[in-house]
């Protein structure tokens, strides 16, 4: 082993390892620390996983039994609905105040491959959720999903000041 690789896989524990065999690290700094359910259930979904040589991917993977709750959720028309910015996000989320969190056996994860293997860029307890309208990224797919679905209030951290009931600031003129 390589001085670089060994001093690498002690600054990025190795997570798991993927249907392939290839090691998955965590990234410097990331929250899957803050989520003891997430990082529990991390290692058998990556088990699951086949990567198929991809170099990026979002792969939802259902383990059976119930694994935590998921914050992001369905709403209605009924729903009462507020707009914030998260923490580290460059736009609005959109949020639900009158609903929980609900029961899951999903865990959606998305890898980046690497030198070493795979490094988790984000993963979470619940179903794939599109991007948010404002990433860079996003497409109608992402906007129509967003129209029916929001995190939970009180479940992230947001930035003091953010908070809205404008509709418009998320979704723009669509």
């Amino acid at each position: 082993m390589s001085g670089f690789e060994s001093s690498r896989n002690q600054e990025q524990p190795v997570l798991g390892r993927l249907l392939s065999g290839e090691s998955v690290f965590d990234r410097k700094g990331s929250h899957l620390n803050d989520n003891p359910e997430l990082k529990q259930h991390l290692p058998l979904a990556l088990e699951h996983i086949d990567p198929q040589g991809r170099a990026f991917f979002v792969e939802t993977v259902d383990l059976g039994e119930t694994i935590g709750e998921s914050r992001c959720v369905e709403t209605d028309p009924n729903d009462q609905i507020v707009f914030a910015q998260r923490v580290g996000r460059f736009g609005l989320s959109r949020f639900v105040i009158n609903k929980d969190a609900v029961l899951t056996s999903k865990l959606t994860v998305i890898l980046r491959k690497g030198d070493l293997g795979y490094e988790v860029v984000t993963a979470f307890i619940g179903p794939k959720a599109e991007k948010e309208p404002w990433d860079k990224t996003a497409d109608s797919t992402s906007t129509e999903f967003w129209r029916t679905h929001a995190l939970i209030w009180g479940g992230e951290e947001t930035v003091t000041g953010s908070t809205t009931d404008q509709e418009y600031l998320f979704f723009g003129h669509n």
